[in-house]
């Protein structure tokens, strides 16, 4: 159940001053420039982490955007495989047009993955709201003819999500499993919080009894610890199962509790101009970063984080 304060600042959130949300951005957001999101990689593996980079942007308004994202990505590909950060990066798949033209979105992620193909750079397809989910999983095998390495992410809060992980398992696909973030209606997903952590368990399950890799990312604590259980069950290790985080929210003990037992662990890096209308929309999607929000704006470190 949402908190009132997190209700409130959801109402609020149209007239709260944008030197506030930068300020709230700035645990969140590596920068508005390529070159901020690699500096801040770099650090973080000098601290034993993994990291992702996404470039902020999605829901295009026209292919010339498509064009200019593509060409940004490439060059982020590029300066990623020029870098000693880890290869490693997430898009999302409306930044390429998907809404616009799924056929012509499948053919330029193509042309973008054969760049990631040539410089070894692991790429993993987001997954956005529940209006793109069905054609996001048609997207993928398509696009990973062109480079195996390829990942996909799924939403344990969609009544779906149990039934597509068993496919995406049996395929042996790469997967990355977040509660997610976007406030769907009750006929399509699980709303309760209980509810939610056992829909991603039974994900969870299903994954780990296909052959891909894991990637389970969340900063439940409680979550954790039932996962934790689950894999040992498995008996799935570090080298198939990884926990992953956002860049921002305050869990750097969980973090660090989870790198001492030898799990990898990966941060969502994102950057860019778009700083701000993601900043809103995240807060909107779910008003109950809020509580999280409050207690950053109080903290010193950025690591931390979840889905």
């Amino acid at each position: 159940m949402t908190s009132p304060f997190a209700a409130l600042v959801q109402i609020l959130l149209p007239v709260v001053p944008r030197p506030v949300v930068a300020r709230v951005a700035r645990r969140y957001i590596a920068g508005e420039t390529r070159d901020d999101a690699l500096s801040l990689a770099a650090r973080l593996r000098a601290e034993g982490y993994l990291t992702t980079l996404d470039m902020l942007g999605e829901d295009v308004s026209g292919w010339d955007d498509v064009l200019e994202a593509t060409r940004a990505y490439a060059g982020l590909i590029e300066a990623v495989a020029a870098s000693d950060v880890p290869r490693h990066v997430s898009l999302k798949p409306t930044h390429f047009g998907l809404k616009l033209d799924p056929d012509r979105a499948a053919g330029t992620l193509a042309d973008l993955l054969a760049v990631a193909r040539r410089r070894d750079v692991e790429i993993t397809i987001d997954m956005e709201d529940a209006s793109t989910t069905d054609a996001t999983l048609a997207l993928w095998p398509r696009v990973r003819l062109t480079w195996p390495r390829v990942g996909l992410v799924l939403q344990a809060r969609l009544h779906r999500t149990e039934a597509d992980a068993g496919v995406l398992a049996a395929e042996g696909a790469t997967v990355r499993l977040c509660k997610g973030i976007y406030k769907e209606p009750a006929s399509i997903a699980w709303t309760g919080r209980q509810a939610i952590r056992d829909a991603f368990v039974r994900a969870a399950r299903a994954l780990l009894a296909g052959s891909g890799s894991v990637q389970f990312a969340t900063h439940d604590a409680v979550l954790v610890d039932r996962l934790r259980s689950l894999v040992a069950e498995a008996g799935a290790g570090p080298g198939r199962v990884e926990f992953q985080a956002l860049l921002g929210v305050p869990v750097r003990s969980l973090l660090e509790d989870l790198r001492a037992e030898g799990w990898p662990v990966r941060l969502y890096v994102p950057y860019g101009r778009d700083w701000y209308a993601y900043s809103l929309r995240r807060l909107r999607e779910n008003p109950d970063m809020a509580s999280a929000i409050t207690l950053s704006l109080l903290r010193r470190d950025r690591i931390g984080t979840g889905t």
